[in-house]
């Protein structure tokens, strides 16, 4: 089926097309929502042509058998991140695999793409299903339209993520060093980065590679993020994250979410009914989104600088009371 689909670039010529066709596709979903203010049911023809002409803005016809079935639209919002919206192919010709295929297309003409980002439906399950098998995974924000429908907000990040290396130490103990030089200075002063880039060295790094599951999140050869996650204190019913940093210019990407959803994969994260993580003031914020928060509800810094934040789940009987 892949040769059969192309994605022919549009112009303002083929606004109306794309309009008409937007309608068709789009209906049900209004009819059955009426979410008046966000349907592309309601979109003017003239938003499809500023669209089309916007910077940084790709509107595609997607074409099945030599047929317009649909369109695509990739605008790059921010440097690398891509979003898809919208993306929609006529009633008669849904379901037979095209939206998957188009967007596996989309991966391939926009290699430089980190993170891909797009929202869908919440109620429709099939949607919610297709994206997910792209390879898309919830990011946890939700926007409630009305009482029927909600919008959820998916994103995928087009990185290699591995297991640390020994060879790794060095590149990984420079990325930390940036992200404190460059971004936690701004909360702790010259004095106290200095001493923290004097402390994490290769060294630190292997250290804490000997009781950690450390992972590596790679563009091409290039390491952009770290994480790990430890036993708490040679403990096998909790654990604690730690080294979650990505490269300051990757901030904001997403790359943070996939560190964190690849430690909570991690075998020590399963099994453990309460995991720790010390959050700088920089990242407090950040875990706090993701479920983390307050330990025993204390807002407070400990001896380095740290909040100590904690999420709690239940597991193998266990009754959550904070200790």
């Amino acid at each position: 089926m892949a040769e059969e689909i192309q994605l022919i670039l549009a112009t303002p010529k083929d606004a109306e097309v794309i309009h008409k066709m937007k309608y068709e596709a789009f209906l049900p979903l209004y009819e059955k929502y009426h979410d008046d203010e966000t349907s592309p049911v309601k979109e003017p023809l003239d938003k499809v042509i500023w669209k089309i002409q916007q910077e940084k803005s790709d509107y595609f016809l997607i074409i099945f058998q030599g047929v317009s079935v649909g369109a695509v639209r990739v605008v790059e919002k921010e440097k690398s991140v891509f979003y898809i919206s919208p993306i929609f192919i006529l009633p008669k010709y849904q379901n037979q695999g095209i939206a998957g295929k188009v967007i596996n297309q989309l991966f391939v003409l926009y290699p430089d793409a980190v993170t891909w980002k797009l929202d869908t439906i919440l109620q429709e399950k099939g949607n919610c299903h297709l994206y997910e098998k792209c390879g898309f995974q919830k990011t946890g924000k939700e926007t409630k339209i009305n009482e029927n429908m909600t919008l959820i907000d998916y994103e995928k990040t087009n990185v290699v993520i591995r297991k640390y290396k020994d060879s790794d130490a060095e590149e990984v103990a420079n990325l930390i060093i940036r992200n404190f030089k460059e971004v936690n200075i701004k909360d702790y002063g010259k004095e106290a980065v200095a001493e923290l880039v004097r402390t994490h060295d290769a060294a630190w790094v292997r250290e804490i590679t000997s009781y950690a599951h450390m992972y590596v999140f790679c563009r091409e050869e290039t390491i952009i993020a770290c994480g790990s996650i430890s036993s708490y204190w040679g403990s096998e019913e909790e654990s604690i994250l730690l080294t979650v940093f990505v490269l300051p210019e990757y901030h904001g990407k997403g790359i943070g979410r996939t560190i964190i959803r690849t430690l909570e994969e991690d075998e020590l994260f399963k099994r453990a009914w309460r995991i720790e993580i010390p959050a700088s003031i920089t990242a407090v914020e950040f875990y706090r989104k993701l479920g983390y928060d307050y330990k025993n509800g204390e807002r407070k810094l400990d001896g380095e600088g740290h909040y100590r934040l904690e999420k709690l789940k239940v597991q193998r009987g266990y009754s959550i009371i904070k200790k």
